[in-house]
């Protein structure tokens, strides 16, 4: 695919404002990486860039941090703020390359990650047949998935319709809702959970030894997992109903265990992400990083033996124990180290995590529903991820050909990732 560079800008708000916000607890927690993702159009149609570019201005009015960048522990705003957008084009039709596979060649259709600034780049790739790819680098300092979500579903309404103002604009306030008590408590030891004093390991996988594989799971193969996990006896002392996520999860996690030959007395741990805003009755429109993480762990001969139960049940007592009290605990331990120099536990570790997770779901966000003009688009993925072990569960489409339920994004060693493909539709 050759992509041709047309052209770029700076993107202002529309509306200029200039703040400094310092990082808070949860977004000192996260790594310091850009997460690089793809919305394919692939119906003629779209607003011309003209009037995406329009609706992002208007968007980062209400999401100014967008536009801001990092220094010295501080999101800064001021009147250099802006989003770089690069225009360009590709003298083929879309068609020609769908479906997409993330891929290390997908990077050309979106900027190169920067180390920490900008926050925020946009990419805007139009095909001859008026298929468009906007290809977005956002830093994970100032916003987790949720708070993406919905920017890029206000972004869109405001190309669709400029003129508007949002129905649900997002909450800045974290003054008001990330409130430690007086005096702290800290009842969990997050300096060994969510931080670390180890040192920096580095990335020592070669990623050239490494593939990404795009799974579909229907609704009718998920309706049968979680039937068998529904009449298992797994499930009942815990009283626990297995739900759509931990049910796929868990037959993610066991086929994966499976492919990597994992011994039966190796222990096996998932890493989930937490979403505070339910726990703490904080709005879903609340902007910025309100995540933690879950831990989920077993023996690999306890996760085959006991079936699809056993691994959903491991998961919802896991994400249960990441309640208000732990939010509100780690909340106070920022305040108890606000002036202490933290490093995440992720900062630490290497890019591969054999026999570990980590997963992503964005099962909950509104992806789906970024349509900027010519209706849903038909694939919403990360270009590529370098980061063996990495799982995300997505939305898939559910219109034209496109048959929907849940696609499986994974990382694996090549080896193991052949092996992944041919068992990750078994069911035993």
């Amino acid at each position: 695919m050759e992509v041709m560079h047309q052209g770029s800008t700076l993107v202002k708000p529309e509306k200029r404002t200039s703040r400094k916000i310092p990082l808070n607890i949860f977004d000192r927690k996260v790594s310091e990486l850009h997460i690089c993702v793809l919305f394919v159009y692939d119906k003629p149609g779209t607003s011309p860039n003209s009037g995406i570019i329009l609706g992002l201005s208007k968007a980062l009015s209400y999401y100014p941090q967008l536009a801001g960048h990092l220094s010295d522990g501080h999101i800064v705003i001021d009147e250099n703020s802006g989003v770089p957008v690069l225009e360009t084009t590709v003298a083929r039709k879309l068609e020609d390359f769908l479906p997409l596979e993330p891929c290390p060649s997908l990077s050309d259709l979106h900027p190169p990650p920067a180390a920490s600034n900008p926050m925020l780049m946009v990419q805007l790739n139009r095909f001859e047949c008026g298929g468009l790819v906007i290809g977005i680098c956002a830093s994970h300092w100032m916003a987790d998935g949720q708070s993406m979500s919905n920017f890029f579903l206000s972004w869109s309404q405001l190309v669709r319709s400029p003129e508007m103002e949002l129905e649900h604009p997002p909450v800045h306030d974290q003054e008001s809702f990330l409130v430690p008590r007086n005096p702290p408590v800290c009842s969990y030891p997050h300096e060994r959970i969510e931080f670390s004093d180890a040192p920096l390991v580095g990335d020592n996988g070669d990623v050239n030894t490494m593939d990404n594989l795009i799974v579909n799971y229907s609704w009718e193969f998920i309706s049968e997992l979680k039937e068998r996990a529904s009449s298992a006896t797994a499930t009942r002392p815990a009283g626990l109903k297995p739900s759509t996520f931990a049910c796929l999860l868990s037959h993610v996690w066991r086929k994966v265990s499976i492919a990597r030959g994992l011994r039966d007395d190796e222990v096996t741990r998932l890493r989930l992400l937490v979403n505070g805003r339910p726990r703490l009755g904080i709005p879903s429109e609340y902007f910025g990083n309100l995540v933690l993480d879950a831990y989920p762990t077993t023996r690999v001969k306890e996760l085959l033996k006991e079936g699809i139960a056993y691994g959903a049940r491991l998961i919802k007592e896991a994400v249960a124990r990441v309640d208000a009290d732990y939010f509100q605990s780690f909340i106070d331990f920022g305040e108890l180290n606000k002036n202490k120099e933290l490093v995440a536990s992720q900062e630490v570790e290497d890019n591969f995590v054999i026999p570990n997770l980590e997963v992503d779901s964005w099962l909950g966000f509104q992806f789906h529903e970024v349509d900027m003009g010519s209706g849903a688009p038909c694939a919403f993925m990360p270009s590529w991820i370098p980061m063996e072990g990495l799982v995300i569960l997505v939305p898939a489409p559910s219109h034209g050909a496109l048959k929907g339920g849940i696609n499986v994004i994974v990382t694996l060693f090549k080896e193991h990732a052949k092996i992944f493909k041919q068992i990750a539709h078994s069911i035993d």
